[in-house]
């Protein structure tokens, strides 16, 4: 049921040092090779037009040119290339879910903190965006989940006013970007403080859900990072392999058509067990229908 997007190709470019590795993704895709028979498939480049659904013009010419400077986005050749893949990636993965499918997006670089017109936080565009603001072309109504530990401060700007879209995060604040300490609009936030434990964050998580639920959107587009995991060194929260497969249940009731994105989740060693356990849960639910009968 769930068929993950995902090419080699996004193994191909790394900065030293830099936490938004390949290994990341190598890792995690080498993990679910081993637990299951999941199907993979190859995502195609986005077209230009399509990042002009989400961004200035601006701001696509500085990453097809390597023009921009930003302390967190490497400035690395053909990132033009790889950043439109990790976008179609995205795209491809959204439309598995209207073919009903889930499709998981297992692209990098991330997105969620790219914005109209900036880039930030390893993203250089916003991968989600640009497959939400597809599906709002025929006309769906979309709701976003975060549950990176990271704040998407530029998925909430680009969708801030959007009819037909809510965006719901929950996420470690202080903490990087520095955005998300209060809701507004069509954008609840859900700020965690640092150190909390997994029943403070486990609790805003079902605040979001009940916000979603009442919602009653057509598709579920979820922004998956895995950094809000206890052993991940870019943050500081707590939550453990069983947090994850319980917010995999949740999610697969929410909506039919859902499709995930991933963002972050720097532990390299626990990535592929944390996705595992989340999607366990999706699936689980997925197989059994509202009147507890197996579905066909």
């Amino acid at each position: 049921m769930i068929k993950f997007v995902y090419s080699e190709k996004f193994l191909k470019y790394k900065e030293n040092l830099h936490p938004e590795s390949p290994e990341r993704v190598a890792n995690l895709v080498n993990y679910l090779q081993k637990k299951g028979n999941f199907e993979f498939i190859e995502p195609d480049l986005c077209k230009e037009e399509d990042l002009y659904l989400v961004h200035t013009p601006e701001l696509v010419k500085k990453v097809k040119e390597n023009t921009f400077f930003d302390p967190d986005c490497p400035n690395i050749q053909n990132i033009f290339y790889y950043a439109c893949l990790s976008c179609g990636s995205a795209i491809k993965a959204s439309e598995i879910s209207i073919e009903g499918g889930i499709g998981f997006s297992l692209g990098r670089p991330p997105g969620h903190h790219a914005g109209k017109n900036t880039l930030g936080g390893f993203c250089y565009f916003n991968n989600i965006a640009v497959a939400v603001k597809k599906l709002l072309l025929k006309n769906f109504k979309i709701a976003i989940l975060d549950i990176d530990g990271h704040h998407g401060n530029g998925t909430e700007e680009i969708f801030n006013g959007e009819e037909n879209v809510i965006y719901v995060s929950i996420h470690q604040f202080p903490a990087y970007p520095g955005t998300g300490r209060y809701s507004f609009g069509n954008c609840y936030n859900f700020p965690v403080p640092p150190f909390s434990n997994s029943k403070k964050y486990m609790e805003k998580f079902e605040e979001g859900v009940e916000i979603i639920r009442n919602f009653s959107p057509d598709i579920l587009a979820v922004s998956c990072g895995f950094d809000a995991y206890i052993d991940d060194p870019l943050l500081d929260l707590s939550l453990k392999e069983n947090d994850y497969y319980l917010m995999g249940k949740k999610i697969g009731s929410l909506c039919e058509k859902i499709f995930l994105i991933l963002e972050g989740g720097y532990n390299i060693f626990k990535i592929g067990n944390l996705c595992y356990c989340l999607i366990s849960g999706i699936t689980q639910v997925k197989n059994t229908n509202y009147n507890g009968q197996k579905v066909n």
